[in-house]
Order: C-alpha cells, then structure tokens, then sequence
C-alpha cells in the first residue's frame, strides 16, 4: 500500500490537509481568473486560502511549483519588491492581465487604473513611486532629482488630484 503525502494547511476555520493534487488544483483555481497584474506563492496563501501566518515550506514550494507550472497562463519574473511580503522569488506576472475584468460594479479596480512600482506625476509636477495600492489609500514616496524625499505620503486613489495623476518613467 502506497502512502500519499498530506499537506497541512491552517486555516482560519480549522486545520485542513490535501494531498499535492488537491492543493495544485485549489492554486489553479484561485489564480484561473484573478485580475492582478503581479502575483507571488504568499499572496496565494493569504488571499486564496486564507491562510494564518507563513505557509509551510512544503505547501509554498507545491504554490511555487503550480504557478511555475501555469506557464500559459503566468510567467516567473525572478525577485520583485512587495511591500507588504519583502523581496519575493519568485514572483509572477499575468500573462492575461490586458485581458482581464478592469471593472466592478462600474467602478475601475484600483489595480488597474495604478500599477504597482510604478512612478507617477501629480498635476502639481511632482512624481511618486507607488509601492502600496489599496482600496482607501495609495502609499507613495516621492521622487526629486533621481532621489526619493520625505516620508512616506498617502494619497486617496478616489481624489481629483489622484485621477489627474499620469505615469511616467523615469
């Protein structure tokens, strides 16, 4: 008799265990039509599974290996910064993100008017770099000849000064 390995996964609700396939096809589920542009193996486990504190090693590498995997659908772009996980590697990008919903209930998903580490300008002149997009605020720092000044400044994505913002590179 053949043993399958079980993985353990802690959920808010309870503790769950799955077998390589089952959690490879939970992954592939919740990634099939997820809008973002970025995504690593952590945000799988807290948005997908809801999961409580750092996933294990073993159930991060089968995460890893299902979007490694996903190669129609996701492409490994190496390390990228993630302000809310650190440097991650990897990390992903939607190969389908033009495609995708940009849109709920009328209202742009903030995801898609703003990318993510990316800089913008202001209607005033002024250039952010964008780490953190949420639905309340952005949190941006500024950048001044080649150099980022100040602290770091929140701007309410919804605002008139947010929707004249236009990005730039720099």
């Amino acid at each position: 008799m053949e043993l399958v390995k079980k993985y353990l996964l802690r959920l808010p609700d309870e503790n769950v265990t799955m077998t390589k396939e089952e959690l490879s096809s939970r992954v592939k589920e919740i990634l099939k039509d997820h809008p973002s542009e970025f995504m690593n193996a952590y945000r799988v486990w807290y948005e997908g599974f809801e999961g409580c504190g750092m996933p294990g090693t073993d159930v991060y590498d089968v995460i890893v290996e299902t979007m490694r995997s996903m190669t129609e659908d996701w492409q490994d772009i190496g390390a990228m910064r993630w302000e809310k996980y650190g440097v991650v590697n990897p990390s992903f990008k939607n190969l389908h993100y033009a495609d995708m919903e940009k849109e709920r209930c009328g209202v742009p998903m903030l995801l898609h008017r703003f990318h993510l580490g990316a800089h913008y300008q202001g209607p005033d002149g002024r250039i952010f770099w964008i780490p953190v997009i949420e639905d309340y605020d952005m949190r941006c720092f500024e950048r001044k000849d080649g150099k980022y000044v100040g602290t770091m400044v929140e701007i309410d994505p919804n605002s008139e000064y947010a929707r004249q913002m236009v990005e730039v590179k720099v």
